[in-house]
C-alpha cells in the first residue's frame, strides 16, 4: 500500500478509536466510576488487547480465538493472585517478591505447558493474549486494592477481583476495536491509496 493510503488508514483507526474510547467512557467508564471503582475507570485495558490482535493480522477467522484467549488470561491471572495469597497469607513465602517470582515461574510453567501441548487446538490458546490478560489482571486487582483495599476473601492482601468483570469486557472491545481498525483496509484502494466502497 502507498503513503496515501497508508495515511488513509491511519485517519481510519483514529476516528474508529476516538469513538469507541467515547462510547465505551459514557457506558461502561461511566458505570466503572461510579458504581465499580469510584472515580476510575479502566478503559486502558483495551489498548492491551488491541495490539497483541491487531499485529497478529487482526483476522476475522480469529476473533473468538482471541476474546476465549483474553477471557482464560484473565482467569490465569486470578490464579496467579490467589496462590500469591494464599501463601502469603499461610505464611509459607513472607517476601512479596519472593512470592511473585516463585507464584510466577510455576504457574507460567504450566500454563504454557498445557496450552502448548494438550490444548493448542481449543480456541483459547493464543499465550500471547493470554499473557496480556494475565498483565491486566495484575494491575487492575492493584488498582483495585489501592481504591478499595484488598478484597474481602484475600487472606494475604494480594488481590481485589472486584473490576475483573470490567476488566473482561474491556479487553473484549479491545479485540473488537483491532478487528474494527484492521476492516478498514477494505475501505482503501490498495494500489490508488484513495477511499473506496467495499467490494463484494
Amino acid at each position: 500500500m502507498n503513503t496515501k493510503g497508508l495515511v488513509n488508514w491511519a485517519i481510519w483507526i483514529s476516528v474508529i478509536s476516538g469513538i469507541y474510547c467515547l462510547v465505551y467512557l459514557f457506558t461502561v467508564g461511566q458505570f466503572t466510576s461510579d458504581n465499580v471503582l469510584p472515580g476510575w475507570q479502566i478503559v486502558y485495558a483495551t489498548f492491551t488487547a488491541l495490539p497483541i490482535y491487531f499485529t497478529a493480522g487482526a483476522k476475522r477467522e480469529d476473533f473468538i480465538k482471541y476474546i476465549c484467549s483474553y477471557l482464560l488470561g484473565v482467569c490465569w491471572g486470578m490464579l496467579y493472585l490467589w496462590i500469591m495469597d494464599r501463601l502469603a497469607g499461610m505464611g509459607i513465602i513472607t517476601n512479596p517478591w519472593v512470592n511473585i517470582a516463585v507464584v510466577v515461574a510455576v504457574v507460567c510453567t504450566v500454563e504454557c505447558a498445557l496450552h502448548f501441548t494438550v490444548l493448542s487446538k481449543l480456541p483459547f490458546s493464543v499465550v500471547p493474549a493470554q499473557f496480556g490478560a494475565i498483565s491486566n489482571t495484575f494491575w487492575c486487582s492493584n488498582m483495585s486494592i489501592a481504591i478499595l483495599g484488598p478484597g474481602a476473601s484475600a487472606i494475604g492482601g494480594f488481590y481485589n477481583f472486584q473490576a475483573i468483570p470490567i476488566l473482561m469486557i474491556t479487553l473484549c472491545g479491545g479485540t473488537l476495536l483491532g478487528l474494527l481498525c484492521n476492516e478498514g483496509l477494505n475501505f482503501i484502494d490498495a494500489e490508488t491509496g484513495n477511499w473506496k466502497w467495499p467490494g463484494k
